[in-house]
């Protein structure tokens, strides 16, 4: 069957999306993205994302064309046949076509691209690694927003695989864990479970901001010795949920824990 994408607010099949190659998407990361979880044809905590969407659009200065996430999304997954199961949203809007250069253009005209594909479950503990190789820029606003600059993210996660690892977590420039390649942090110490602020480099996770509102967890920056201390670690995103490590390093972590949090969220709803 071939993919259906929403294209500037027209479903179009994927290979005739008319992408310019000048979009400053493509040539210079000049956008943002954001992934959500859509279960049997209905995307999850639609207005949320699509809240999150405007506030980072707004950071980097690019005006978003209308859309809705809770009425775009169930169209194009119904028009993929994707009424049943657990599915990836995946919506990138950059600031469009312009010369060459860094200058933006005085009149942009944004690109808007949502795109829709199976997401398997990801509940299986992982192992990760601390980076060495890379350091999250607190003192940067694209720390703290899901922009379309994820080159140190990438670089951590390939460290880690080289490694033996599946995952990594990143310290900011002044030694504060803050974050995984793509998810929140969450650490248990003394029974309290702690999740770092946005101050230190921390995006502003859907799943971070349950877990804050229920009362389950603290914001409060994590040191390293307080990450060798920790008795259990999460990982949270939209797609996977809260996600164990089993080990950090050398460190063997509690899984249960973990999913015991997990079950005080979904007991919390």
């Amino acid at each position: 069957m071939t993919e259906i994408v929403y294209f500037n607010g027209a479903f179009l099949p994927a290979d005739a999306a008319p992408l310019s190659l000048s979009d400053r998407g493509l040539t210079l990361g000049d956008g943002i993205f954001d992934t959500l979880l859509a279960r049997d044809g209905a995307p999850v905590e639609a207005q949320a994302h699509e809240s999150r969407f405007l506030r980072h659009a707004a950071v980097l200065g690019i005006p978003c064309p209308p859309v809705a996430f809770g009425v775009a999304i169930p169209a194009l997954l119904s028009a993929n046949g994707f009424t049943a199961g657990r599915h990836a949203i995946r919506t990138t809007l950059t600031r469009g076509p312009s010369a060459r250069g860094l200058a933006c253009p005085d009149k942009p005209e944004p690109t808007l691209i949502i795109r829709a594909a199976p997401a398997p479950e990801m509940a299986a503990p992982l192992s990760a690694i601390v980076s060495q190789t890379v350091r999250r820029n607190e003192g940067s606003p694209l720390s703290r927003i899901k922009s379309l600059n994820y080159g140190d993210n990438i670089m951590a996660l390939r460290e880690a695989r080289e490694r033996g690892a599946g995952e990594a977590v990143l310290l900011n420039n002044r030694g504060m864990a803050c974050c995984g390649t793509a998810s929140n942090l969450f650490v248990l110490l003394d029974g309290q479970w702690l999740t770092p602020p946005p101050e230190d480099g921390v995006l502003d996770g859907i799943m971070r901001s349950r877990f804050l509102n229920t009362g389950l967890v603290e914001e409060a920056s994590v040191t390293q010795t307080m990450l060798e201390d920790t008795e259990a670690i999460g990982l949270s995103n939209s797609l996977a949920g809260l996600r164990p490590l089993s080990r950090l390093d050398e460190k063997t972590l509690d899984v249960q824990a973990v999913q015991k949090l997990a079950a005080a969220l979904a007991d919390s709803q």
